[in-house]
């Protein structure tokens, strides 16, 4: 069984607490894991992942209270260009929140999905042929 990738819309807002979650390097691969919930609370915890691929350059912090994904602008894209010393053709800047400038991806492809797995678990994300009943809906791509 398996599925087709959803055509997904930026800005990407999602709520939960967000972590670094998985860095593949040879396949040039981060990942973020998000949790919505508590697993001792009323709340069922959910579980988000959010890939980004063929990354060249991350600077993010150790956790982000919701996630808010966009892509720069070519003004913001130059003067990071400018600040780093280096251009990214080819690629896009995903900026993770409103605020700051310290706190984004350079990739071609970003992913995300709600995940059915254990919260310690490796993400389906990151697998070529994910398991289908390890996604909640669908794997979305924008």
């Amino acid at each position: 069984m398996t599925f087709d990738l959803a055509r997904g819309s930026l800005p990407l807002a999602l709520s939960g607490k967000f972590k670094p979650w998985g860095i593949e390097p040879g396949h040039s691969k981060i990942l973020l894991r998000g949790f919505r919930g508590d697993e001792e609370g009323d709340e069922p915890l959910r579980i988000f992942d959010v890939l980004f691929q063929d990354v060249s350059r991350i600077s993010l912090a150790d956790q982000y209270s919701d996630l808010s994904v966009s892509v720069a602008s070519a003004e913001r894209v130059r003067l990071l260009e400018e600040r780093v010393g280096r251009k990214w053709p080819g690629s896009r800047v995903f900026l993770l929140t409103e605020e700051g400038e310290c706190n984004y991806v350079v990739a071609g492809f970003l992913f995300w999905a709600e995940v059915a797995v254990h919260a310690r678990d490796r993400s389906p994300l990151l697998e070529d042929v994910p398991d289908p009943r390890s996604v909640k809906g669908e794997i979305f791509r924008a």
